[in-house]
């Protein structure tokens, strides 16, 4: 690998966990397609799972006291759900039609959430768990966990704090289990290089920092915005990068 490649991998963590520290999520929406264009597609995701961990470990403890225990328990268990079959799905479905199709779908959803259309929920609880499990099965075969559930978060109108500190919470857990479900599936050996490792981890720490800061000037308003448009750039690169290898 050589300084060029190393450089803009640790440019691309450094931005992902920066918008993934703001918001509660991101990072792999961000991140993903992004490192694909330097990489193989399997290593960027199993890159971003282990990186997850680490941003999650970094930034969970600050948000102690100001999440859900029952929303962060509900949609961690559909996580886990979601994921087993999600973390096989790389061996039967291209990678490349589950990016399209997520991206589609994610499109869709921004626009209809930008236009302030809310859909009813009368059963929290079936809710939250089935956003889960959207979470965990396009986060095990895509990397990608966090539209579902901020799409769903957003349509309850939760506030800003507690949306984010419960998403951080969310990722924290699921993030271990989709480590462990990767390696249980057989894709942690698809790596070849773990030397990009080497400016993504101090890239991950600076993110984390330089999001703390920023977090502190967003409003209601300004959070939902952020993180619209989060969702609709990873979309639009999901996509393209879908669409760049058919």
């Amino acid at each position: 690998m050589d300084l060029y490649n190393l450089t803009l991998a640790g440019l691309i963590i450094f931005i992902g966990s920066f918008f993934a520290t703001v918001s509660g999520f991101g990072f792999a929406l961000v991140a993903t397609p992004l490192l694909a264009m330097i990489m193989p597609v399997k290593w960027a995701i199993i890159f971003i799972l282990v990186l997850t961990v680490v941003l999650r470990i970094l930034t969970m403890w600050r948000v102690w006291g100001e999440f859900n225990w029952k929303t962060v328990a509900l949609t961690s268990i559909g996580s886990f759900v979601g994921m087993l079959p999600g973390s096989k799905v790389l061996h039967f479905i291209s990678i490349t039609h589950l990016q399209i199709f997520l991206g589609v779908v994610l499109l869709l959803a921004t626009a209809l959430m930008s236009l302030q259309y809310t859909v009813p929920i009368k059963n929290k609880t079936a809710g939250r768990l089935g956003a889960g499990i959207l979470s965990g099965f396009f986060g095990a075969c895509t990397s990608v966990s966090g539209p579902p559930l901020v799409l769903y978060f957003l349509n309850e109108r939760t506030d800003k704090t507690e949306m984010r500190a419960n998403m951080i919470w969310i990722f924290g857990v699921t993030g271990v289990l989709m480590v462990g479900a990767s390696y249980w599936a057989g894709n942690i050996g698809t790596v070849g290089d773990w030397s990009y490792l080497y400016s993504m981890i101090p890239a991950t720490f600076i993110g984390v920092l330089a999001g703390e800061r920023m977090f502190r000037y967003l409003n209601q308003h300004l959070f939902r915005r952020l993180s619209l448009m989060i969702v609709l750039v990873g979309a639009v690169m999901m996509l393209f990068n879908g669409i760049r290898e058919l």
